[in-house]
């Protein structure tokens, strides 16, 4: 969601990002530990919040951005700072 943000199509924070990381992360070891698969009260409407945001993205972004932000997060995931990703777009 950020990163096709970051490429212009739609409004991520990060702390919008922190959150919705922080409910899935906590939604996903009370299934683990108590087999309960639920998100804790006031959660699910920005867990809502954030899902229906990425399913707007999905909808207007072309294939080339998705592309491109995929390209962005595995770059991220092999240890390139989100600094370093999103400061090459501004050159």
């Amino acid at each position: 969601m950020g990163l096709l943000a970051e490429l212009g199509y739609g409004t991520a924070t990060y702390e919008q990002m922190q959150r919705a990381e922080a409910i899935i992360s906590a939604a996903f070891d009370r299934g683990r530990d108590a087999g309960v698969w639920s998100f804790s009260d006031g959660d699910y409407a920005h867990f809502a919040l954030i899902v229906t945001t990425y399913d707007a993205q999905l909808q207007r972004a072309p294939m080339s951005a998705i592309a491109e932000a995929s390209n962005r997060l595995d770059r991220f995931r092999a240890g390139e700072s989100f600094e370093e990703i999103a400061g090459q777009k501004r050159q």
